[in-house]
């Protein structure tokens, strides 16, 4: 067993979560033709959506692993 932690690829990464990004991005597509760019529906998805990817770039970081040696 190596010392170190495992890196995972951003390849990987996107796998693991790529069905629920790809949901939310088709809804947040919907939701743009429906409401248009601006509208608060569409803003409100497209945050939800940045959250998601934020919270997949910071749970999966391989700094985040190495800070926690």
């Amino acid at each position: 067993m190596s010392e170190f932690p495992e890196v995972r690829t951003s390849q990987e990464i996107s796998s693991i979560h790529s069905e629920s990004i790809e949901q939310k991005r088709q809804e947040l597509l919907k939701t743009a033709k429906r409401h248009g760019l601006f509208a608060e529906q569409t803003l409100r998805c497209s945050q939800e959506l940045d959250l998601m990817i934020i919270e997949i770039q910071e749970k999966y970081s391989p700094m985040r692993e190495i800070a926690q040696f």
